[in-house]
């Protein structure tokens, strides 16, 4: 992915019947996503290591190994891993398809060159909208 971040997909839609996906990514420090959306999909975001800071809906919040958020479909979020050393999160999509994105986007391995300009299209084909608030 870009910006290096690994992330492993475990459950998909035809894991789930299509009720939602389960990602683990591992975001280094300095990582982070600009404002956005996900037109169609909620988001839940559960720390396992490291600190992160997440905007959802105007408001911010640090969220460290343990504790949860959730982004409801159509919330403008953004986030950072504001920590010292790459984190780990547990990420879930309702309902699944966010899968395709990161499957289409990712990377065979963190030295890869990854085509960002590739990585935006297929975002915005994906249900992403990008968002300057």
């Amino acid at each position: 992915m870009p910006g290096r971040v690994r992330t492993e997909i475990h459950l998909t839609g035809a894991d789930t019947g299509g009720a939602f996906c389960l990602l683990v990514d591992h975001p280094p420090p300095g990582w982070s996503l600009p404002p956005h959306i996900h037109k169609d999909a909620a988001e839940t975001i559960h720390v396992v290591e490291g600190e992160f800071e997440l905007t959802a809906g105007g408001a911010t919040e640090r969220l460290g190994p343990g504790q949860t958020a959730h982004i409801p479909a159509g919330v403008v979020h953004s986030g950072a891993n504001v920590g010292a050393a790459v984190g780990r999160r547990l990420l879930t999509f309702s309902p699944a398809g966010m899968e395709a994105f990161f499957r289409e986007a990712g990377a065979p391995s963190p030295d890869a060159e990854v085509d960002r300009d590739a990585v935006l299209d297929a975002a915005i084909r994906h249900g992403w909208r990008f968002s300057t608030s």
